[in-house]
């Protein structure tokens, strides 16, 4: 049975805050998927050297809210996200480690937001290249955390992302695929990817293609509500459901309409 989708809200992306969703109606979004500003005070669209700015290209944004603030923003944006989600719809909440003053500090205080939801995995995801260190080991991996509003009635389609089994035996196994683990290699959006905008905290498509497919159907509605260059939107509208996002950037609005467009050529 397909989902009726809210056109008011069907296939757009608004540029205001989050921290109010007007216009989804109550219960009409099946999974959310984000990745929100990490709060790390890095100047996004500089390059440094030595501790200079060398170039700048891009948009630009600084990421150093006010601590105070900025949990509030996010625990406004997450009850929204609770309320515009279907009693069986589910989140995925992707965010990184913090290193402060010579201390990493890890995002578990994310849990507190969700203590009336699900939490069924933690996703490791792990990539193969970033900044270099020298007195620790480089950080190669970011957390994408899970929840379900309900225990057990939600969409998990395993099939369609079960990977090749290494070490597949016929004698034990019905078939060569495999559930994938809660470690995922999936490499980051390097600047000669084929999908690299000028947004500079760009998550690649592979990721959220695996949770739109393992976590909703088609025709139901997905939303990122930090929609940035409009990754969610475009693998969305690839694997035939709908999309609605909020972005504050009018330039990274203009990147993800520019994407979609040319997704639906490359469709037709």
């Amino acid at each position: 049975m397909h989902t009726v989708v809210c056109q008011c809200c069907m296939n757009k992306i608004f540029n205001h805050s989050s921290e109010s969703m007007k216009e989804i109606p109550d219960k009409s979004v099946s999974l959310m998927v984000t990745s929100p500003p990490y709060n790390i005070d890095i100047q996004y669209g500089h390059n440094w050297e030595g501790g200079r700015q060398i170039r700048s290209k891009g948009v630009k944004y600084t990421d150093n809210l006010e601590e105070s603030v900025y949990r509030t923003m996010l625990a406004n944006v997450i009850e929204e996200i609770k309320r515009v989600l279907k009693d069986d719809g589910q989140v995925w909440f992707n965010i990184k480690n913090r290193y402060d003053k010579g201390v990493i500090t890890p995002p578990f205080w994310i849990l507190d937001y969700f203590s009336d939801m699900y939490l069924k995995n933690i996703i490791i995801w792990n990539f193969d290249w970033g900044g270099s260190t020298n007195k620790r080991f480089c950080s190669r991996y970011e957390y994408v955390f899970f929840f379900t509003k309900q225990k057990d009635n939600y969409t998990f389609n395993l099939d369609d992302v079960k990977i090749p089994a290494l070490n597949y035996r016929p004698d034990r196994y019905k078939s060569q695929l495999k559930n994938p683990t809660d470690v995922w290699r999936i490499s980051m959006v390097s600047g000669n990817s084929l999908e690299r905008t000028e947004h500079p905290a760009q998550y690649p498509e592979e990721l959220v293609e695996r949770i739109i497919k393992v976590g909703s159907n088609p025709g139901d509605l997905i939303l990122d509500p930090f929609m940035g260059s409009g990754t969610t939107a475009v693998v969305a509208k690839r694997l035939g459901r709908e999309f609605v996002g909020y972005e504050l950037e009018k330039d990274y609005i203009k990147i993800a309409i520019e994407r979609l467009k040319n997704e639906e050529t490359n469709l037709f």
